[in-house]
């Protein structure tokens, strides 16, 4: 991720970012929300929070948030994410990046996104970036770039839980398409 200054950083990893990732994975019908961090103390908090909702106290008393919490993975590197993609799919996954600023050379717009990505017949893989967005190295690795979202007045610094669920609805908010 990008830092305030464009450095390079390790975002943290929310709570709140967890919770809301899988929930609206679950209700889109995604097939999960794959998590990477490299830090290792990220990992034992997210292992945590996992094994609460999924087998501990919260499973009982919250069934809906173990079944969204399902759909959680997490890896140390974007890489992880591509073999297992791979390994699942049996092809590499199409990669589309999001960001707040335009990217015109690898810009795909919601109206034609399915019609140019259906076609490939890949998984499509959609990466949300925190803190101050994607690197220049990881935007680099992407196969299409999608709009960043506008308000009415031009301001656009939305966390990235709304980002993403602005962003999947209009994916498939009126979608037939299935699962991605």
């Amino acid at each position: 991720m990008l830092g305030r200054n464009e450095q390079r950083i390790h975002a943290s990893v929310t709570q709140v970012d967890l919770h809301d990732f899988c929930r609206l994975a679950r209700t889109y019908g995604l097939e999960g929300f794959h998590c990477v961090t490299a830090i290792d103390a990220q990992h034992e908090i997210t292992a945590d929070l996992a094994e609460y909702w999924q087998k501990g106290p919260g499973s009982n008393y919250n069934p809906d948030r173990r079944e969204a919490l399902s759909l959680l993975e997490v890896h140390r590197t974007f890489d992880e994410v591509l073999e297992k993609l791979r390994r699942q799919y049996g092809a590499d996954p199409v990669v589309v990046g999001t960001s707040a600023r335009s990217y015109p050379e690898k810009s795909i717009d919601f109206e034609g996104f399915w019609g140019t990505i259906a076609p490939l017949g890949r998984p499509v893989l959609i990466q949300f970036g925190t803190s101050w967005g994607l690197s220049p190295e990881q935007m680099s690795r992407c196969d299409w770039v999608l709009p960043p979202i506008v308000g009415r007045d031009g301001y656009n610094h939305l966390s990235v839980r709304c980002a993403a669920a602005i962003l999947i609805d209009r994916l498939m908010g009126a979608s037939t398409h299935g699962s991605t």
